[in-house]
């Protein structure tokens, strides 16, 4: 590549960064680099807001609305998985077409540091250093053994504790589950727990699919157990609390968490 090619690049880029008010410090000065920031802006600030609140132009035109990132941290697998996969039953969709491993990456820690943390990404660290992380540090830097910055700790686990159990000490009972989910939950998430059922193809926003990774990464006991209690507003999920009693949903919970979020706990619980 000339330099010419070698620059024209890292102008375009400072074009683009004064163009949307964004602190010519979060650009990367050489290639290759990722701006954090910038695919931010370009990718995810028309639905979750400059803010990370959701607050947005379109939220009144999104069912559900945006997620406000403010709201508290998620797991970081959790969130690369949605940002590469997308969300089913909203308006998330998939980047992994548009980016690739680390500049989703680095969106998520952008999102994090930026958003869930309460203090602005470019404080952390000294701007203006081409890299992938959410500072625009050097993906070198963020290793604790060569000499160079301390690793960045997300906030949040990485992902969720799948060993935690139901609440007030309940014990559900997988069998029993199993009976209700196809009499009453299989017509809308689907028999192999795909959100596929016969009343699937009517309902906006989609069931849930628990058979997709973003999923299975927070969806534990506890987890579900509460989605099943509470419903989940602006969708058709109903807060079975009303009509179940708390054993009767941990059994559920049971059925829906080994076969469909940890089915390979089940098999093998069963083979021992």
């Amino acid at each position: 590549m000339s330099t010419a090619n070698r620059i024209l690049p890292t102008r375009l880029i400072l074009a683009t960064a004064i163009a949307v008010g964004m602190p010519l410090g979060a650009v990367a000065a050489d290639e290759p680099g990722i701006n954090a920031a910038l695919l931010y802006h370009n990718y995810c600030s028309v639905c979750h807001g400059d803010r990370g609140d959701g607050n947005s132009r379109a939220k009144n035109s999104l069912i559900p609305p945006p997620k406000d990132f403010t709201a508290g941290p998620l797991p970081r697998d959790y969130m690369i998985a949605v940002v590469a996969d997308g969300k089913p039953g909203t308006a998330m969709v998939g980047w992994k077409t548009q980016l690739n491993g680390k500049e989703v990456a680095a969106v998520v820690d952008y999102v994090i540091d930026t958003f869930m943390t309460g203090k602005s990404a470019f404080e952390a660290k000294p701007p203006g250093v081409s890299g992938t992380s959410a500072h625009g540090g050097r993906e070198k830097d963020r290793d604790d053994g060569g000499g160079g910055s301390p690793s960045r700790k997300p906030v949040g686990p990485t992902s969720v504790d799948m060993s935690l159990p139901f609440p007030d000490g309940l014990v559900g009972d997988a069998a029993a589950g199993k009976a209700f989910y196809m009499g009453n939950c299989a017509t809308c998430h689907g028999e192999n727990g795909g959100g596929d059922g016969p009343r699937a193809y009517f309902i906006n926003p989609v069931p849930r699919d628990f058979l997709l990774e973003g999923s299975r990464l927070v969806y534990n006991r506890p987890a579900l157990f509460k989605a099943i209690a509470k419903g989940s507003l602006g969708t058709e999920m109903p807060a079975w609390e009303k009509v179940l009693t708390a054993q009767q949903i941990a059994d559920v919970g049971e059925f829906v968490f080994r076969q469909f979020i940890r089915p390979e706990a089940a098999t093998a619980s069963s083979a021992k």
